[in-house]
């Protein structure tokens, strides 16, 4: 294997839409492999190339780069209408994948009485503002060994048996009225969907190796982030797969020391979608503000997004759990023009203390408020490419920032488009981005 070779993975470190797939769509040329390893097409990352946004939600963000071989590991669950949809709106743009794109046979299917039974949940009393796209009950049914993986499109013949078991379950839940389709016309229409994908089903794993062994450089993008991990999360306000480490290891089957690097990405603030504890939230004009001039509205669903200060706790969280080699903050320049910048450097309990813990139930959020550290804001941070051009006021902020979760900044996105940024000098990042 190459002794010069920089396997990274790339993770969030909040709730999602930290801006991900700028910085692997910024990596990708340096790249052979670029991996997706879990979620489904409730993610969403937007790539921005001069000045034309592309959204990708299952395809790997790599696909805008030729030289880059797009693989989708055990651990997604795919929606094959969603998926040939993207597909051809990236032909339309110029960007064909054929020859350079493998599903993993083991990867899991949405179907749809998964989209069924999730708008069916969101409905009532309970929900958790999921996308409703059936992410969730696709996980569950993989769990409670009903789920249907890519491979078995490959047996037409047992596909109904596969899928009967799932599909009972679902009707006898949402029972009469309930809208589904019969079992014979979804598998019928499920066949007819997978035909353009058939001979993009493989042994991923099997490839993954071969290429590690070979000394390929590989890039793996994650979905979601830390505090939506099933695990390590805001349970139960969390996505259904690990979209923190462990998941990048169980969704390919490669091995732990197959990864060199880990790059955590935030911004410059905090934001996320849907319901669950949230401490950083600004219910004001300052809010508001963020998410006008962030453009903080949900890439997979147009959702406004809560928004509100950099939370050092959750970041610091996600770091430890995920080892961070390095930081990439995004979004500096959303944060210009301001007085004052805020900085959540703790929770403050209901006996007046300060903690940096995390609950680990919902019940315990309740009653902590943001702690906030207060800088002076700056003028303008925009486009900048040399983080000694930053504003005095800007550089404080960001130091402080890395010192509260305790990893350095590798990277800093000063504008939307590729070439908005900077690198810093002496980092993992620089022989890769220089």
């Amino acid at each position: 294997m190459s002794l010069t070779r920089t396997n990274l993975a790339i993770l969030g470190l909040q709730w999602g839409d930290e801006g991900k797939g700028k910085v692997v769509d910024l990596l990708s040329p340096r790249f052979q492999q670029v991996v997706r390893f879990q979620g489904g097409n409730n993610a969403g990352h937007t790539v921005v190339v001069d000045g034309q946004s592309i959204a990708l939600h299952q395809v790997p963000s790599g696909a805008l780069h030729p030289g880059c071989f797009l693989v989708v590991g055990n651990g997604v669950v795919l929606n094959l209408e969603v998926f040939q949809q993207e597909l051809d709106r990236l032909r339309a743009r110029g960007f064909d994948l054929a020859g350079r794109l493998l599903l993993s046979d083991k990867a899991h299917l949405i179907l749809p009485h998964h989209i069924a039974l999730d708008l069916w949940r969101e409905g009532g009393a309970n929900k958790i503002g999921t996308t409703g796209r059936g992410i969730g009950p696709a996980y569950e049914m993989k769990a409670g060994r009903m789920g249907v993986r890519l491979g078995d499109l490959l047996h037409p013949e047992t596909l109904a048996d596969r899928i009967r078991p799932g599909y009972e379950e679902v009707r006898l839940r949402l029972g009469e009225g309930s809208g589904l389709s019969s079992l014979e016309a979804i598998v019928d229409a499920l066949l007819r969907t997978a035909e353009p994908f058939l001979s993009f089903i493989g042994d991923t794993q099997g490839h993954l190796l071969t290429a590690w062994e070979r000394g390929d450089s590989i890039l793996f993008e994650g979905a979601q982030a830390t505090l939506l991990d099933i695990d390590h999360g805001t349970y139960p306000f969390v996505t259904s797969s690990n979209c923190s480490l462990g998941g990048l290891f169980t969704g390919t089957g490669l091995p732990p020391k197959a990864l060199d690097r880990i790059l955590g990405i935030a911004k410059a603030y905090t934001t996320r979608v849907g319901a669950g504890p949230f401490p950083a939230e600004l219910h004001d004009a300052l809010g508001d503000r963020l998410r006008e001039v962030g453009r903080e509205f949900g890439t997979t669903t147009g959702r406004p997004r809560r928004c509100g200060w950099f939370d050092a706790p959750i970041t610091a969280h996600a770091c430890r759990t995920n080892g961070v080699d390095g930081l990439a903050i995004m979004k500096l320049d959303v944060l210009d023009g301001l007085d004052e910048v805020g900085l959540i450097v703790g929770y403050r309990t209901g006996e007046g203390t300060v903690t940096t813990k995390l609950p680990s139930c919902a019940a315990d959020w309740k009653g902590l408020k943001a702690e906030v550290k207060r800088f002076k804001g700056w003028a303008s941070t925009r486009g900048i490419t040399d983080h000694r051009q930053l504003p005095a006021e800007a550089q404080a902020y960001l130091e402080a920032l890395a010192e509260s979760v305790e990893v350095p900044v590798a990277y800093l996105s000063t504008g939307p488009d590729r070439h908005e940024g900077c690198v810093y000098p002496g980092t993992f990042l620089e022989p890769l981005l220089a």
